[in-house]
């Protein structure tokens, strides 16, 4: 009996203990019109968010590629999963990227590019979905030292998705670097990573049992004039 007792005991323990792990990863954070939530256990090379207004963004800080020497082609990857959702009051407009870094191209035939791709899906409706690829605002081509600053941006467009309340964003992002003879370094790195949501506000629609009060209203106030037009006449 003891034996039976100390084994559900240590099975309830165990099963705290994960229910636990899995309910502190879940974190949400509000911005001025929406709120991002996340599985902050699974943001690996992004690094810890922090919100602006409704900008969700990330510092990070080992985010890099290199290769040397005519290694060839070198990738760094890394996606993470946000699910976004309008305050109530509020329905989505668009969402964007801009991500900022560094490069250096060092030799002959060093080369560098950024890419990726975002995803957006209405939660309540996840087979339709929107994309849009991260593309540099200019070549990483300028060699030598120091180091040349990036700039990436995506956007995608959901002001017809009037019934969304809550989707879900993939961001995919990949670092590419190259070296195609000896001695040569191509180096590339992410630093900053900005999603931001535009809303608008929601109209209200007024109901049925409305629309037939202010006609009751409005027949009403024509019922008194025309008896005091009446009243008048006499």
């Amino acid at each position: 009996m003891k034996r039976v007792n100390l084994l559900a005991a240590s099975t309830l323990l165990i099963g705290q203990t994960f229910t636990g792990a899995v309910l502190a990863a879940s974190v949400t954070l509000s911005g001025a019109t929406v709120d991002f939530s996340f599985d902050d256990s699974l943001l690996g090379l992004f690094g810890t968010p922090r919100v602006a207004g409704d900008t969700l963004f990330f510092t990070p800080i080992d985010f890099e590629v290199r290769s040397l020497n005519g290694a060839g082609f070198a990738l760094t990857d890394a996606s993470i999963n946000i699910v976004v959702t309008a305050h109530a009051d509020q329905m989505f407009t668009s969402a964007s990227l801009l991500e900022r870094g560094d490069y250096l191209l060092l030799g002959s035939g060093s080369s560098a590019d950024v890419s990726g791709q975002i995803r957006v899906f209405d939660t309540a409706a996840p087979l339709v979905d929107m994309t849009a690829s991260i593309v540099p605002t200019s070549l990483l081509n300028l060699p030598g030292v120091p180091t040349r600053n990036w700039e990436a941006t995506a956007m995608t467009d959901l002001s017809t998705w009037n019934s969304a309340r809550s989707v879900n964003v993939t961001i995919e992002n990949l670092l590419l670097a190259a070296t195609g003879s000896s001695p040569s370094l191509a180096f590339v790195e992410k630093k900053f990573v900005g999603l931001t949501f535009l809303t608008t506000a929601v109209t209200p629609v007024p109901e049925a049992e409305t629309y037939a009060m202010m006609l009751a209203g409005l027949g009403l106030v024509g019922w008194s004039v025309k008896r005091r037009r009446s009243l008048l006449a006499k």
